[in-house]
C-alpha cells in the first residue's frame, strides 16, 4: 500500500491549500468533541433539569448538520494532504447518528423525521463525493468501507427508529398492544399478589398475529412470575413488570384510551398488589421510576427499534465498531506522520465512546430484561451452578446510572419576591424575545422517603376517589374550620387559586411556628413549594390552562409585592421586608382589607389561612400532620390528565415527580378527578384584623 506523503504543493497554493488543511484539521476535531458531549451529556439528560446541559445538547444536535456539511465542502476545496481526508469526512458523518442514547432532543423533532433524512441523504451523497474524489490515494481501503458500512446502518437506525413513534406511525404500532388486551380483558380469577391471571405483555409483539399459536409466544407477566429460578428475585420481576406496564402506557401517548380502565382487576392491582405490604411506597415508585426509562428510551433513544429487530442486536454494532477502530489504530501506528496522530487520537475517542455506549445498554433495563426472557425461556439456565446462569447474574446486577434525578422543584412565592434575573431579562430583549423570559427561583430538594410515603398512604386513603383537600380536613377533624379554602368555586383557575392560598398559609406556619420539628414540617413545605415549582416552571402539567395559572401567579406576586411595599411605608415596619421570615411576620400584621380593591386577594386568603392554622389547631404536630396530608391529597388530585403529550416532552428534560403520580393513577384507572360543583358560599371568608 502506498503511504508515501501527498505530492508538494505549488508556491502559489501553499499558503491556501494550508490553511484549507489546518481549518479542516480544526472541524473534524470540534466534530469529535460534539460527539462526546452529545454522547456524555446525551445520556444524562433523562437525570437532569440543568438547562445548560440540555442547552449543550440541543445546541450540538442543531449545529451538527451545518458543521459537518461546511467541512464536507471545506474537504473538497482542499488539494493538499487528502490521505486521511476521507477517514475524517466518515468519521464527521458519525456525528449525525452515532449516539444510541439519542436520537430526538424534542417530541417535536421526532414528527420532523423526514426533514433529518432528507439531511442525512444529502450529507451522505457529499461524503461519497470526498471519497470519489481522493480515491485515487485511498488508505486503508477495505477498513473506511467497512466504518462507511456501519455509518450508514446507525443512520438508518436513527431514523426508523423516529419514524416508529412519530405521530403517523405510532398509532400502527399499538394496535397490537390493543388487540392484546382486547382478548386478555376476559372475566377470569386474578390475583394481584402473585399476579396470576395478570397477562400483561412482556415481550412478543411480532407472535400476536400469527392466530392461537402466536399467543403462546407471548410472555406474560404471570409468566415471569411463576418462573422460579434463583436469578428471579422480585426487583428483576419487577423490571419486566415495568416493561409490560411501558407498554401499556403508551397506548395514552398514541391518544388511545386504557380499554380496561373501568376494571375492578386494575385497581386491584396497584391497590391489593403493588402498593399491598410493608413499605409499599419504595416498590411502587421503583416500578413507575423504570417504566418511565422504557417510555423515554422508546421515543427519545434507538434502544427499543434494536430491541425489536433483536434482543441482543443492539451489542453488534458498538463491537464490530470497536473492533475496526482497533484495527485502523494499528495500522496507523505503523506508518505515522503528522496527521495520522490526529486520526489516532480520533479513532481511540471514538472506541470509547462506542464502549462506552456497548456498556450503558448492557446496564440498561433493555438488557436485563431481554437476559431474563432468555433465562426463562431456558430451562437449563436454571439449574443450579449452571455457569451461564451465574455470567447472567453478574450481568444483572450491572447498574448505570439511577432511573430519574429523584429530585422536587421548590418555588416559594414570598421567598422570590422582588428578584430578577437581569441578564436573561436583557437577553430576552435583545433576542427579540427569542430568548425566554427568565423566572429567578428554580431550586430543588432531594425527594425524601417521607414524602413518597405521604402521598402512597393518601391514595391508598382514598380507595382511588380523589378530592381537593376536603378529605384531609375531615380526616383531620379541621374540616367545619377550613373547608372555605379548598371549596370549588366551579370557575376557571379554581385549582390554582387553592394552590396559592395553602401555600402562603403553609409558608406563614413554617416560619412563624416556632414550636415545629424540621421532620413535621418538611413533608408539608417540600410538597407546597413543589406545588408552586409546577404553577410557575411547569403550569402545563396542572389542571388549570396555562394562560390562566400564570395570570393568576402574577397577580399574587403583584398583590404580596403591594402589601409589603405598602406596609414599608411603617416607621416601625420599614427594612423588615428583605428576608422571608421577616415578610411572614409583616403580613400577619396586616389588615387584609388593606389589599387594593378589585383584586383576587389570594395572599389575604392565605394570610386568613396561616391565622386559622396557627389558631384553631394548638398542637404543632397535628397542625402540621394536617397540612402534610392535604397536600399529599392535593398532589394527587391535580396528577390526573388527558394531555399525556405533555408528560412526554417533559420526560426527556429531567423528568417530573408529577409525571410519576400521573402513572400511578393512570394504572389504578383514575383517569380522571370527579367534577366538584360550585358551593353556595361566599368564596372568600370574612376577615379580621388583627389588633
Amino acid at each position: 500500500m502506498d503511504t508515501s506523503p501527498s505530492p508538494a504543493p505549488s508556491s502559489a497554493d501553499c499558503s491556501n491549500d494550508n490553511d484549507y488543511t489546518y481549518k479542516v484539521e480544526a472541524l473534524v476535531i470540534v466534530a469529535v468533541v460534539g460527539m462526546f458531549l452529545l454522547h456524555v451529556l446525551g445520556s444524562l439528560r433523562r437525570l437532569s433539569s440543568n438547562n445548560l446541559l440540555h442547552t449543550i445538547v440541543m445546541g450540538v444536535n442543531t449545529l451538527s448538520f451545518p458543521l459537518v456539511g461546511y467541512t464536507l465542502g471545506t474537504m473538497k476545496k482542499s488539494g493538499w494532504y487528502y490521505y486521511d481526508f476521507p477517514l475524517w469526512a466518515v468519521f464527521l458523518v458519525l456525528l449525525l447518528g452515532s449516539t444510541d442514547s439519542l436520537t430526538a432532543c424534542r417530541l417535536s423533532d421526532i414528527d420532523n423525521w423526514k426533514s433529518i433524512y432528507v439531511n442525512q441523504v444529502f450529507k451522505g451523497f457529499v461524503l461519497l463525493f470526498v471519497i470519489w474524489l481522493f480515491s485515487d490515494h485511498l488508505l486503508h481501503q477495505h477498513l473506511l468501507f467497512s466504518i462507511l458500512a456501519v455509518v450508514v446502518i446507525k443512520g438508518y437506525v436513527r431514523i426508523a427508529s423516529m419514524r416508529m413513534v412519530s405521530k403517523s406511525y405510532i398509532g400502527e404500532n399499538v394496535k397490537v398492544i390493543i388487540q392484546y388486551m382486547k382478548k386478555d380483558n376476559k372475566l377470569e380469577p386474578f390475583d394481584p399478589v402473585t399476579m396470576e391471571g395478570y397477562k400483561y405483555m412482556v415481550a412478543g409483539e411480532k407472535y400476536c398475529c400469527k392466530g392461537d399459536y402466536g399467543m403462546k409466544q407471548v410472555t406474560t407477566v404471570e409468566q415471569i412470575w411463576q418462573c422460579k429460578g434463583r436469578l428471579l428475585v422480585l426487583e428483576r420481576k419487577d423490571l419486566c413488570l415495568s416493561m409490560a406496564l411501558s407498554k401499556m402506557l403508551n397506548l395514552r401517548f398514541a391518544g388511545f384510551k386504557l380499554s380496561e380502565a373501568d376494571l375492578g382487576k386494575n385497581h386491584d392491582f396497584v391497590f391489593k398488589g403493588l402498593l399491598a405490604g410493608n413499605n409499599a411506597y419504595q416498590r411502587v415508585f421503583r416500578v413507575i421510576e423504570q417504566e418511565l426509562v422504557f417510555v423515554h428510551d422508546l421515543y427519545y433513544t434507538r434502544y427499543s427499534y434494536l430491541y425489536q429487530k433483536g434482543r441482543y442486536f443492539i451489542l453488534c454494532l458498538p463491537l464490530i465498531m470497536i473492533a475496526l477502530c482497533m484495527w485502523l489504530t494499528s495500522e496507523q501506528i505503523m506508518h505515522i506522520h503528522h496527521y495520522q496522530h490526529v486520526t489516532i487520537s480520533i479513532t481511540v475517542v471514538l472506541a470509547f465512546l462506542e464502549a462506552y455506549q456497548l456498556y450503558l445498554y448492557i446496564a440498561s433495563g433493555w438488557f436485563k430484561v431481554a437476559l431474563i426472557l432468555s433465562y426463562i425461556s431456558t430451562p437449563f439456565f436454571q439449574r443450579s451452578g449452571c455457569f451461564l446462569e451465574m455470567i447472567m447474574g453478574l450481568l444483572l446486577s450491572l447498574k448505570a446510572f439511577s432511573p430519574w434525578k429523584a429530585r422536587l422543584g421548590q418555588y416559594c412565592l414570598l421567598q422570590e419576591l422582588g428578584r430578577q434575573s437581569r441578564f436573561k431579562n436583557f437577553l430576552h430583549y435583545a433576542t427579540l424575545r427569542l430568548v425566554d423570559k427568565a423566572k429567578k427561583g428554580r431550586n430543588s430538594v432531594k425527594l425524601s422517603e417521607n414524602v413518597k410515603k405521604a402521598v402512597v398512604d393518601s391514595l391508598l386513603g382514598s380507595n382511588g376517589h380523589l378530592t381537593n383537600g376536603v378529605r384531609s380536613l375531615k380526616k383531620n377533624r379541621v374540616h367545619d374550620h377550613l373547608s372555605w379554602a379548598c371549596d370549588a368555586t366551579g370557575t376557571d383557575g379554581a385549582v390554582t387559586r387553592t394552590i396559592v392560598v395553602w401555600h402562603i398559609a403553609t409558608t406563614l406556619c413554617e416560619h412563624l411556628d416556632k414550636q415545629a420539628k424540621e421532620d413535621d414540617v418538611k413533608t408539608a413545605s417540600t410538597l407546597s413549594k413543589y406545588c408552586m415549582h409546577l404553577l410557575a416552571f411547569a403550569p402545563n402539567l396542572l389542571p388549570d390552562h396555562s394562560c390562566i395559572s400564570q395570570s393568576i401567579l402574577d397577580e399574587s406576586i403583584d398583590e404580596a409585592s403591594k402589601l409589603l411595599k405598602g406596609a414599608n411605608k411603617d416607621k416601625n415596619i420599614k427594612g423588615k421586608t428583605k428576608k422571608t421570615e421577616s415578610r411572614c411576620e409583616v403580613l400577619m400584621e396586616i389588615c387584609p382589607h388593606d389589599c387594593v380593591a378589585g383584586e383576587t386577594r389570594l395572599v389575604a386568603q392565605g394570610v386568613h389561612l396561616a391565622r386559622q392554622l396557627l389558631g384553631n389547631i394548638q398542637d404543632s404536630k397535628m397542625r402540621w400532620e394536617a397540612l402534610s396530608d392535604f397536600w399529599a391529597e392535593m398532589m394527587l388530585y391535580v396528577s390526573p390528565s388527558d394531555d399525556a403529550r405533555v408528560h412526554l416532552e417533559v420526560l426527556a428534560r429531567g423528568g417530573e415527580f408529577i409525571t410519576h403520580l400521573w402513572v400511578l393513577l393512570t394504572h389504578g384507572g383514575v383517569l380522571n378527578r370527579p367534577h366538584t360543583e360550585p358551593k353556595n358560599r361566599p368564596a372568600t371568608p370574612t376577615f379580621a384584623c388583627n389588633t
